[in-house]
């Protein structure tokens, strides 16, 4: 349907427009990419983060090697919680500012892991969220993504800072379930704006869809959204660089 299609070829909204002005330490610079568990050489996945610099990462389909790979990049990265796992649903997170207090949870009876974490910085903090549903291949695996979604609304709903959502969500952003997660958590998709980027699959010819997303605050200042380059992955990463609206810093607890 076209008009499903509107909002990412319509001019952003204001609070979405560049701002020149912003300082660099207020800007958060997100990538999310699915490594593809059974892509065995790490490479290109590796060499992109080092290239990119970005300030904090979702990495979904993470197994014992992957996981092995990323330790390799604990400089850049001195903050970050990896979970791997056989089957493609290990998950990690990287980032260059402390994670206060992360969590690995489940938001559906799949039980596969999400993480969310209180990213520390000296301009405000945040949550981030790192999550990867199971893809609705039928009406109960449709039934599980709606669940794991509403989950990840609720905490968006109950958190007093400011929000990103990154990975691999399973869902296009004409879909029900990606409807239903941005109206429950108040979230923007960072894509709006900026054409449709579709993710996957990266290996085979058009049509592809937009499937990986970065979700903000209303508030959030997007100041770029890009789908990044082959990694050896089926899916292509996501960009955004944005400046999240101001919080309080939250109180003090552990670090990673």
């Amino acid at each position: 349907n076209a008009r499903d299609l509107m909002p990412a070829w319509l001019p952003p909204a204001a609070a979405h427009a560049p701002a020149a002005a912003a300082e660099a330490d207020q800007r958060v610079f997100v990538i999310s990419m699915n490594v593809h568990r059974v892509n065995d050489d790490p490479t290109a996945a590796v060499a992109y983060l080092s290239d990119r610099r970005p300030d904090i990462v979702a990495v979904l389909e993470v197994d014992d090697d992957w996981a092995a790979a990323l330790e390799g990049l604990a400089e850049q990265f001195p903050h970050r919680l990896i979970r791997p796992r056989p089957d493609n649903f290990g998950i990690a997170v990287l980032s260059r500012w402390p994670l206060v207090d992360p969590q690995v949870v489940a938001f559906s009876e799949t039980g596969f892991p999400s993480i969310i974490a209180t990213v520390r910085r000296e301009s405000g903090d945040f949550r981030f969220i790192a999550t990867h549903p199971y893809p609705p291949f039928n009406g109960r695996a449709t039934e599980a993504l709606l669940v794991h979604l509403a989950g990840v609304a609720e905490v968006v709903e109950s958190s007093p800072l400011p929000c990103i959502v990154a990975g691999d969500l399973n869902a296009t952003p004409w879909s029900r379930p990606f409807r239903e997660l941005l109206a429950r958590s108040g979230l923007v998709d960072t894509a709006v704006g900026h054409g449709v980027q579709p993710t996957w699959h990266a290996h085979l010819p058009a049509p592809r869809i937009p499937i990986d997303h970065v979700l903000v605050p209303p508030a959030a200042v997007v100041l770029r959204r890009e789908v990044g380059p082959d990694i050896g992955s089926d899916h292509f990463p996501v960009e955004a660089e944005l400046i999240l609206p101001a919080a309080p810093a939250s109180p003090r607890p552990r670090e990673r």
